[in-house]
């Protein structure tokens, strides 16, 4: 577990204050684009690596929610709790199609912030999308991780680029990565 001393590198001003919420995507950022769609689940399972970095993020304090584009038939917790993730998530997890709307659009995330009763600053989204997790998260204001083999061109402020989704909890406890770490903000 981290101490408040550890996590003060990413809640410092330079990284734009503290951070009490992180709100993930589901497919290819907890999952893996090569693993094989689970028949019981009707989608890609959580992969070990990102089950640890959920768990390793909820020992920072930050709560998780999740929120992902879902298809008919589709419930993304009955992966989390295949995964053994449920209790981390709550009742948090926003589903496209139980909402009656998706990413991109940003009342999904004007939603996910009402429910969550916190403010734009406190939130950090990862998703693996640069148009659907992260540019309609900056542009409300929310801080953003992208997740993907390099920094894109176009990168805009206030995003992290991070090559493994083991470098969140990195980010979060400002302890040094081991993975690539890019940011598009300017200091």
């Amino acid at each position: 577990m981290s101490s408040d001393r550890d996590l003060r590198a990413f809640r410092a001003a330079a990284h734009g204050g503290p951070i009490t919420d992180l709100v993930v995507d589901y497919g290819s950022t907890l999952t893996s684009r090569s693993d094989p769609v689970d028949r019981r689940l009707g989608m890609r399972p959580v992969t070990a690596a990102a089950a640890a970095t959920l768990r390793a993020a909820a020992a920072t304090g930050v709560r998780i929610s999740l929120l992902s584009n879902t298809s008919p038939g589709q419930d993304r917790r009955r992966a989390l709790h295949t995964a053994g993730l449920a209790d981390l998530f709550g009742d948090r997890v926003f589903q496209s199609r139980e909402l009656g709307i998706g990413k991109p659009d940003a009342a999904i995330y004007e939603h996910v912030l009402s429910i969550l009763d916190v403010g734009r600053d406190q939130v950090l989204c990862c998703g693996n999308n640069l148009a659907n997790d992260v540019y309609p998260a900056v542009l409300l204001g929310i801080r953003a991780v992208l997740l993907a083999t390099g920094p894109p061109s176009g990168l805009p402020a206030r995003v992290t680029v991070i090559t493994d989704i083991t470098g969140l909890v990195r980010l979060l406890t400002g302890t040094s990565p081991t993975h690539t770490v890019t940011t598009g903000e300017t200091r």
